[in-house]
Parts: C-alpha cells; sequence; structure tokens
C-alpha cells in the first residue's frame, strides 16, 4: 500500500473511532469534541469496514440501539454525495435492520459474521458532540432538528431555505416546510436579507438548556468527501508519473470549492506537469493532518 494511502486511512479510521466514541460506543479513547454528523459519520464507516473490522461491528452495535436518531433518507443522500459504494452502505444498513434496528433505504444482504458486542450506551445527548442527536430527540429526526443546528453556527447572520437546504443534505421542498413550522412554533423568524428572505433564531440562547451559539459545526460530509475522494484515487494502480500529474489535477480541481468552504489545506497549483504529482503528494500529507487535528473553534 502507498505511504500516503495508509497514512489517510489510519487518519479518517482515528477521526471515525473519535466520533463514534463520543457518540457512546464503548472504547478507549479521547471523544471528538466536534459536533458529530451521524449520517456523515455512518457513510464514512460503511466504506472504511474492511480497514477496520471492530469499528465497523461497534458502531453497527450503536446503530442497532440507537439508529432512531439517524435519518434514512438524508443518510441516503449524504451517501449519495460521498459516493459511498453501494455494496459498503447496503451491506452495513442491512446489517443494522437485520439485527433488530432501524430499516434505512439501500439495504442489500446483510454481513452475515455480525454478532452484538453491546458496545454502546447513549445515557445523555447533552455533549456538545452530541448536538445532532439532542436536536433530534426534541423536535424529531427530520429537518426541523438540522435546520436548529444549522443556524446555531450562524445566529446572527441567518440563512435562507436554500442554504439551509445545501448545509442540511436535505431537498428544498421539505427544508421549506420544516422552516415554516419553526417560524409557526415561534422558533424562527423572517428577517429581509438583500433580495433574499433569512431565517434566524428568534431566541438563540433558549432552544435547549445549555446551548450557548455560536457552534462550531464543521462540515463532516464536505471534508469526508475530500479525503475519501484523495484515498481512491491513491489506490489506483501505479501511473506514470504524467498522467499521475494530469489525473491529480483534475481530482483537486473537483474538489476546490469544498476544500476552500472548509479551510482545508489548499495544493500547489501553480506546480505544473508532472511537478504537480509531487505537489499532490506533499498536499496528502497537510491533508493527513487536517482529518486528525481537532477541529476548527
Amino acid at each position: 500500500m502507498r505511504r500516503s494511502v495508509s497514512s489517510l486511512q489510519n487518519a479518517l479510521l482515528y477521526r471515525a473511532w473519535i466520533q463514534w466514541i463520543a457518540l457512546g460506543v464503548d472504547a478507549v479513547g479521547k471523544p471528538d469534541d466536534a459536533v458529530v454528523d451521524p449520517e456523515a459519520l455512518i457513510a464514512l464507516t460503511a466504506e472504511l469496514g474492511d480497514a477496520d473490522a471492530r469499528l465497523r461491528d461497534v458502531s453497527t452495535d450503536w446503530c442497532v440501539l440507537y439508529g432512531r436518531y439517524v435519518n434514512g433518507a438524508r443518510l441516503k443522500q449524504v451517501a449519495r454525495e460521498l459516493r459511498t459504494p453501494p455494496e459498503a452502505i447496503g451491506e452495513y444498513v442491512a446489517t443494522v435492520a437485520a439485527a433488530g434496528g432501524p430499516a434505512w433505504p439501500m439495504a442489500t444482504q446483510p454481513r452475515p459474521e455480525y454478532r452484538s458486542r453491546g458496545k454502546a450506551r447513549l445515557d445523555s445527548a447533552r455533549p456538545p458532540s452530541r448536538l445532532r442527536i439532542r436536536l433530534r430527540a426534541a423536535f424529531g429526526v427530520n429537518a426541523r432538528a438540522d435546520i436548529l443546528a444549522a443556524l446555531l453556527a450562524a445566529p446572527q447572520n441567518g440563512l435562507s431555505v436554500a442554504d439551509l437546504a445545501r448545509k442540511t443534505r436535505f431537498t428544498k421542498p421539505s427544508t421549506a416546510f420544516a422552516a415554516d413550522a419553526l417560524v409557526l412554533a415561534g422558533l424562527l423568524e423572517r428577517r429581509p436579507g438583500g433580495n433574499r428572505r433569512l431565517l434566524v433564531l428568534t431566541t438563540p440562547g433558549e432552544i435547549l438548556p445549555g446551548i450557548r451559539p455560536p457552534i462550531i459545526q464543521p462540515d463532516w460530509v464536505a471534508r469526508f468527501g475530500v479525503a475519501l475522494e484523495v484515498l481512491r484515487f491513491d489506490r489506483q494502480d501505479e501511473m506514470s508519473p504524467s498522467v499521475r500529474a494530469i489525473e491529480a489535477r483534475r481530482v483537486v480541481e473537483g474538489l476546490l470549492d469544498r476544500i476552500t468552504r472548509e479551510a482545508l489545506p489548499m495544493p500547489d497549483l501553480h506546480s505544473f506537469g508532472d511537478e504537480f504529482s509531487g505537489a499532490f503528494d506533499r498536499w496528502i500529507v497537510h491533508l493527513v493532518d487536517s482529518v486528525r487535528a481537532p477541529a476548527p473553534t
């Protein structure tokens, strides 16, 4: 295995472990402090499953017990955006369902050797990393909870329905319907913002006890998506330096929007020809560091 592939895969496995620990998986390690995106984490774990069977199994334990706090429609959308292999996500969700968990879309055939280890516990959703779980427990496993989570990161500026649909990965009609319900409930209000209407939290500090915005929430779908695309590219068979440089630039150019939006390390785009292959390898080192690093605050 190419060294960069091994390092990036290990970094993603590390991030997956600390996020599952943050959600209540019983394992040794310090939990992630960042707000976890359950659907992004499941899709990531499904793709990395063969690299760490124990992670796959203990995360399945959690999903069987607490998968009612996962939105199946959003999981399908996130898996599509991350380009999770259908066979990987299909086996994962089928295994959860066969073990008595929720029946999410995309199921194929369950993993026959899976046996629950009882390695998950979710006694409280109050830790900051479990914000989405807490909001879903209070407001339902639907767009309402994720809209509130998104607005807690932007309590002063507000967001349009289109912005919220992009951030939450729910459809625009579902987002608009949920936003209308939250306005009706008095949790949101509409304000003019140029040529569009923005939604803001009416009383940001009173949604649930102990929640104080702004709450930093990395876009894990975008972050995992960048790392996974690079990992898939680097797993390919050996190429000549020229071909690899051309293909690597094509990969990077397709990721630039997500890289910029999430303030991830930027590759040296001033390198051309065969030199870009070396620049790409150096960038992967920085990308590995960003995957392993604490979430931005």
